[in-house]
Protein backbone atom coordinates (compact mmCIF):
# COMPACT_ATOMS: atom_id res chain seq x y z
CA UNK A 1 0.00 0.00 0.00
CA UNK A 2 2.90 2.33 0.68
CA UNK A 3 4.29 1.90 -2.85
CA UNK A 4 0.81 2.47 -4.28
CA UNK A 5 0.49 5.69 -2.27
CA UNK A 6 3.88 6.88 -3.53
CA UNK A 7 3.01 6.01 -7.12
CA UNK A 8 -0.31 7.87 -7.01
CA UNK A 9 1.31 10.82 -5.26
CA UNK A 10 3.76 11.15 -8.17
CA UNK A 11 0.84 11.08 -10.62
CA UNK A 12 -0.91 13.83 -8.63
CA UNK A 13 2.12 16.06 -8.06
CA UNK A 14 4.21 15.50 -11.17
CA UNK A 15 3.90 16.53 -14.79
CA UNK A 16 0.49 15.76 -16.20
CA UNK A 17 -0.19 12.46 -17.95
CA UNK A 18 -2.11 12.88 -21.21
CA UNK A 19 -4.77 10.46 -19.96
CA UNK A 20 -5.21 9.06 -16.42
CA UNK A 21 -5.35 5.59 -17.96
CA UNK A 22 -1.70 6.12 -18.98
CA UNK A 23 -0.66 5.59 -15.36
CA UNK A 24 -3.66 3.87 -13.80
CA UNK A 25 -3.75 0.90 -16.16
CA UNK A 26 -0.03 -0.01 -15.98
CA UNK A 27 -0.07 0.39 -12.21
CA UNK A 28 -2.90 -2.07 -11.70
CA UNK A 29 -2.21 -4.33 -14.68
CA UNK A 30 -5.47 -3.33 -16.32
CA UNK A 31 -6.15 -3.26 -20.05
CA UNK A 32 -5.69 0.19 -21.59
CA UNK A 33 -9.34 0.36 -22.64
CA UNK A 34 -10.60 -0.70 -19.19
CA UNK A 35 -13.36 1.89 -19.04
CA UNK A 36 -14.85 0.81 -22.35
CA UNK A 37 -14.14 -2.92 -22.39
CA UNK A 38 -12.99 -3.95 -18.92
CA UNK A 39 -14.86 -6.28 -16.62
CA UNK A 40 -16.88 -5.01 -13.67
CA UNK A 41 -13.97 -6.02 -11.41
CA UNK A 42 -11.50 -4.10 -13.59
CA UNK A 43 -13.70 -1.00 -13.44
CA UNK A 44 -14.04 -1.36 -9.65
CA UNK A 45 -10.24 -1.51 -9.29
CA UNK A 46 -9.96 1.56 -11.53
CA UNK A 47 -12.57 3.39 -9.41
CA UNK A 48 -10.71 2.49 -6.19
CA UNK A 49 -7.52 3.89 -7.63
CA UNK A 50 -9.36 7.05 -8.68
CA UNK A 51 -10.56 7.47 -5.07
CA UNK A 52 -6.97 7.25 -3.80
CA UNK A 53 -5.95 9.82 -6.42
CA UNK A 54 -8.79 12.14 -5.42
CA UNK A 55 -7.99 11.84 -1.70
CA UNK A 56 -4.37 12.82 -2.26
CA UNK A 57 -5.28 15.57 -4.70
CA UNK A 58 -7.95 17.07 -2.43
CA UNK A 59 -5.63 17.04 0.56
CA UNK A 60 -2.88 18.79 -1.40
CA UNK A 61 -5.32 21.30 -2.85
CA UNK A 62 -7.38 22.09 0.27
CA UNK A 63 -5.01 21.31 3.15
CA UNK A 64 -1.43 20.86 1.92
CA UNK A 65 -0.14 21.21 5.47
CA UNK A 66 -2.05 18.02 6.36
CA UNK A 67 -0.46 15.90 3.63
CA UNK A 68 1.34 12.86 5.03
CA UNK A 69 2.84 10.07 2.93
CA UNK A 70 1.70 6.60 3.89
CA UNK A 71 5.04 5.04 4.66
CA UNK A 72 5.52 1.38 5.52
CA UNK A 73 6.60 0.29 8.96
CA UNK A 74 9.74 -1.78 9.51
CA UNK A 75 9.25 -5.17 11.19
CA UNK A 76 11.37 -3.88 14.08
CA UNK A 77 9.27 -0.71 14.27
CA UNK A 78 10.04 2.68 12.80
CA UNK A 79 9.38 4.19 9.40
CA UNK A 80 10.41 2.58 6.13
CA UNK A 81 10.07 5.19 3.36
CA UNK A 82 11.64 2.96 0.69
CA UNK A 83 8.45 1.35 -0.73
CA UNK A 84 6.71 4.73 -0.93
CA UNK A 85 9.72 6.34 -2.63
CA UNK A 86 10.17 3.44 -5.03
CA UNK A 87 6.48 3.70 -5.99
CA UNK A 88 6.94 7.43 -6.61
CA UNK A 89 10.05 6.71 -8.72
CA UNK A 90 8.22 4.04 -10.73
CA UNK A 91 5.50 6.55 -11.65
CA UNK A 92 8.16 9.09 -12.61
CA UNK A 93 9.64 6.54 -15.01
CA UNK A 94 6.28 6.12 -16.79
CA UNK A 95 6.41 9.82 -17.67
CA UNK A 96 10.19 10.31 -17.57
CA UNK A 97 10.41 12.71 -20.53
CA UNK A 98 8.24 15.19 -18.64
CA UNK A 99 10.23 14.75 -15.40
CA UNK A 100 13.62 15.26 -17.15
CA UNK A 101 13.87 18.98 -16.43
CA UNK A 102 13.43 18.36 -12.71
CA UNK A 103 16.11 15.67 -12.82
CA UNK A 104 18.61 18.18 -14.24
CA UNK A 105 21.17 18.98 -11.51
CA UNK A 106 21.27 22.60 -12.70
CA UNK A 107 17.53 23.05 -12.13
CA UNK A 108 17.06 24.89 -8.83
CA UNK A 109 14.00 22.71 -8.12
CA UNK A 110 15.98 19.47 -8.44
CA UNK A 111 16.45 19.45 -4.67
CA UNK A 112 12.74 18.78 -4.24
CA UNK A 113 13.33 15.22 -5.44
CA UNK A 114 16.34 14.46 -3.25
CA UNK A 115 14.50 13.27 -0.11
CA UNK A 116 12.59 10.83 -2.34
CA UNK A 117 15.32 9.65 -4.68
CA UNK A 118 17.77 9.03 -1.82
CA UNK A 119 15.72 5.89 -1.05
CA UNK A 120 15.32 4.66 -4.65
CA UNK A 121 17.19 2.06 -6.64
CA UNK A 122 17.30 1.54 -10.39
CA UNK A 123 16.40 -1.66 -12.25
CA UNK A 124 19.80 -3.13 -11.37
CA UNK A 125 19.40 -2.37 -7.67
CA UNK A 126 21.86 0.55 -7.67
CA UNK A 127 21.06 3.74 -5.75
CA UNK A 128 19.47 6.26 -8.13
CA UNK A 129 21.54 9.08 -6.62
CA UNK A 130 24.73 7.02 -6.60
CA UNK A 131 26.48 5.53 -3.64
CA UNK A 132 25.90 7.51 -0.46
CA UNK A 133 28.89 9.01 1.26
CA UNK A 134 30.26 6.42 3.71
CA UNK A 135 30.04 7.07 7.40
CA UNK A 136 27.72 6.84 10.38
CA UNK A 137 26.36 10.38 9.93
CA UNK A 138 25.12 9.56 6.42
CA UNK A 139 23.58 6.27 7.53
CA UNK A 140 21.89 8.00 10.47
CA UNK A 141 20.53 10.74 8.19
CA UNK A 142 19.16 8.29 5.63
CA UNK A 143 17.59 5.97 8.21
CA UNK A 144 16.13 8.56 10.57
CA UNK A 145 15.96 12.02 9.00
CA UNK A 146 15.81 12.38 5.20
CA UNK A 147 12.29 10.98 4.79
CA UNK A 148 10.87 13.69 7.07
CA UNK A 149 11.35 16.22 4.26
CA UNK A 150 9.10 14.28 1.89
CA UNK A 151 5.92 15.64 3.47
CA UNK A 152 7.34 19.13 2.89
CA UNK A 153 8.44 18.69 -0.73
CA UNK A 154 5.27 17.02 -2.00
CA UNK A 155 3.10 20.17 -1.72
CA UNK A 156 5.94 22.12 -3.36
CA UNK A 157 6.08 19.62 -6.24
CA UNK A 158 2.34 19.88 -6.69
CA UNK A 159 2.57 23.67 -6.73
CA UNK A 160 5.43 23.53 -9.23
CA UNK A 161 3.42 21.34 -11.60
CA UNK A 162 0.03 22.93 -10.91
CA UNK A 163 0.17 25.02 -14.07
CA UNK A 164 1.07 21.93 -16.10
CA UNK A 165 -1.78 19.92 -14.59
CA UNK A 166 -4.60 22.42 -14.68
CA UNK A 167 -3.77 25.19 -17.11
CA UNK A 168 -3.02 23.42 -20.38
Amino acid sequence: MSALDGFVTAAVTGPRFADPQDWMCPLMGLPRDVLAKGSATDRAVFASLARIHNRINETLFDRPQDYAPRFATKPSGGIDPRPWCQGFHTAMNLNIKRWKRLLDLDNPNHGLLLPILIYCVDKKGRPVLGKPRPGPETAQFIEHEAYKDIALVIPALRELHYVTHYHQ
